[in-house]
């Protein structure tokens, strides 16, 4: 069967009080330059439609190409939808023959409509694009998707196309799941998919034969680990728009191996959702399926809102040379000095791409500045900046494995990072490898009885040197 244009929909739908039939009371949105409201997408086109009565808006979708089996499913939706009581979901009516449209593309001219609840968000995507330097929203978002999530997992359906376009985010942040072509019913059971969805969203062996309950498992995982892993290290995503997934893509699952997407994501160790969501990622893709028991993991701890933070304009940090840098870096610290914790810890956060920015992270990790006090965290700060070659933070992460503090105990990598210090001139470091005759790694235990334990422990404290 051929359908209308979308230019033939439009005409029919501008007179939408004489070409409706049970829906006659609803007009048609218009936007400033006075066309319908609308969105196209490859199967349909979506009006924004006002009920004339009480003001209400509904989303009415109209088909531009055939789809087999598309009446008898959406029927079945809709019976299924009707008694789902979830903010997470908008129930539908499928109308046969709703809509009269005057077209030269078929003898036949009455077509079906899908009836649904307008929903005011935006596609995720857009949300995440929108809010990057936020990092509240972000962590927001990845736990409020977690929930849904979970949510999800326990039903006897599935939606069978989830991805960013199809995950809308309202301006009070909640979630709402849109597009149910793809989806499946109990009533289903032993069809065969209609649809498959985005290769980037779907396990690259899913078939059409692959039509349960658990078809959402494996993009549920995916957009989960993304958005955990974009709320921890908000660059990922800038560095990937124009890329077809959020994070990961088809040719990550196929050749993990190769993926470098993945390594950066185990480079964000250590962080228990992080590491909880990896390991679903791993099981999801060995078994396109995941057990009810592990739902329970989808639950992220709920982020915990500061005090509002300022929007700052951070053009100066993401162009700075070296030198500006060390400005910024000595401008932040002057703050901690003033015990103006928040303002540090943001220049800091913005700064994260930088050797500097990541040990002033460790600092307030390390004392709690502005932040819930956290040595592992600190210490995962403080080991990147060392890795990348700031002597202050090579001789805070020393301090860390000689204490062990957020790190285990390790004498030798102490040494290590200790010397790596002291040979980019820092003289603190210098006297941690001599004092009392303690000249190398070798004499640390034959000569420990001799420290001055209330001397070294001054010294082995954590503390902010300027670069």
């Amino acid at each position: 069967m051929n359908y209308p244009l979308i230019s033939e929909y439009i005409e029919a739908i501008r007179s939408a009080e004489d070409n409706l039939d049970e829906l006659s009371f609803l007009r048609p949105v218009l936007s400033d330059d006075g066309e319908p409201v609308m969105s196209a997408g490859g199967f349909s086109v979506v009006f924004k439609m006002k009920d004339e009565r009480d003001g209400k808006l509904y989303a009415v979708k109209c088909f531009t190409k055939d789809q087999k089996g598309r009446s008898e499913s959406y029927k079945l939706i809709a019976d299924e939808l009707e008694f789902v009581s979830s903010n997470f979901l908008t129930p539908i009516r499928y109308l046969d023959k709703e809509l009269f449209v005057d077209t030269d593309q078929t003898p036949e001219t009455e077509f079906p409509v899908l009836l649904m609840d307008w929903v005011d968000g935006i596609p995720m995507d857009k949300f995440i694009q929108k809010n990057i330097n936020n990092q509240y929203a972000l962590d927001m978002l990845a736990f409020r998707f977690s929930r849904m999530a979970t949510w999800l997992l326990t039903q006897p359906y599935a939606h069978g196309d989830l991805k960013p376009d199809n995950i809308l985010v309202k301006d009070d942040g909640s979630i709402v799941l849109v597009d149910y072509d793809g989806m499946y019913v109990p009533a289903m059971k032993g069809q065969r998919a209609r649809e498959l969805g985005s290769p980037n969203y779907r396990h690259h062996l899913r078939t059409d034969n692959d039509f349960n309950r658990h078809i959402d498992d494996f993009p549920l995982v995916i957009i989960a680990l993304s958005l955990k892993a974009i709320a921890l290290k908000p660059v990922l995503f800038r560095n990937n728009i124009g890329e077809c997934g959020l994070l990961l893509n088809e040719s990550d699952f196929r050749d993990i191996k190769s993926s470098k997407i993945l390594y950066e994501l185990m480079c964000l160790m250590p962080n228990n959702d992080l590491c909880s969501l990896l390991g679903l990622f791993f099981v999801v893709l060995s078994q396109n399926k995941l057990e009810v028991l592990l739902s329970d993991t989808f639950v992220l701890s709920k982020p915990i809102k500061r005090i509002d933070e300022p929007e700052i304009n951070i053009s100066t940090i993401k162009n700075a040379l070296s030198n500006d840098i060390v400005r910024i870096y000595n401008k932040a610290c002057s703050m901690i000095n003033e015990k103006r914790y928040k303002n540090a810890y943001i220049i800091f956060r913005q700064m994260s791409l930088y050797s500097y920015g990541q040990n002033g992270l460790g600092v307030c990790y390390a004392y709690g500045f502005f932040v819930e006090k956290d040595m592992e965290k600190a210490a995962y700060w403080f080991l990147k900046a060392a890795r990348g070659g700031f002597s202050v933070a090579q001789f805070n992460i020393a301090n860390c494995y000689y204490n062990g503090n957020g790190v285990i105990e390790d004498r030798n990598l102490a040494y290590h990072w200790y010397n790596k210090a002291y040979e980019q001139g820092l003289s603190v470091a210098r006297e941690m490898l001599t004092y009392e005759g303690v000249g190398g790694k070798s004499e640390w235990g034959r000569y420990e009885d001799k420290l001055n334990v209330k001397r070294w422990n001054k010294i082995a404290s954590i503390y902010i040197l300027r670069p």
